[in-house]
């Protein structure tokens, strides 16, 4: 489910992305163009206190999901190899296929105007799924970012 952010959020995330950059190396950031560095700079939310822990791993930190977001779309970018963005845009792919996959099979085309009454049992029964744990593209390319900043 995507989610909406609201100005407050981003200004915040920005505050955390521009603490995170400046933990990078320089060959990295320079590798982001000037100005959308400025951008994050100029709305950042200055009243927000958030420092970057160098002690404590990535994953550690206390980061919200907008900033990981950010943070991720700046590795594919412009950090990403040509290699690394085509296996990223496969994986992407392929979720984005298993989701509408998903989505045909709880609402048949065929059936989208028939009502069909089902007994509890088969509700509960259709409904449970086998959790597989897995790791989604976020996490690989965090992981990716750990090893950028130097954190493994």
């Amino acid at each position: 489910m995507l989610k909406n952010y609201t100005k407050e959020e981003y200004a915040k995330s920005y505050k955390e992305l521009v603490e995170i950059l400046k933990h990078i190396p320089k060959s990295d950031l320079n590798k982001i163009p000037k100005e959308k560095v400025q951008y994050y700079i100029e709305n950042q939310d200055n009243n927000y206190e958030f420092i970057y822990n160098i002690k404590l791993n990535f994953e550690e930190q206390n980061i919200t999901k907008l900033t990981k977001i950010l943070i991720a779309n700046l590795y594919i970018e412009y950090w990403a190899d040509n290699e690394e963005k085509q296996q990223i845009k496969k994986n992407d792919e392929k979720e984005l296929y298993i989701i509408e996959s998903k989505k045909r099979e709880l609402y048949p085309v065929e059936n989208i105007f028939k009502t069909k009454k089902k007994t509890s049992k088969e509700n509960s029964q259709e409904t449970s799924l086998t959790i597989i744990k897995k790791k989604n593209i976020l996490e690989k390319m965090l992981i990716k970012i750990k090893e950028k900043l130097k954190l493994t």
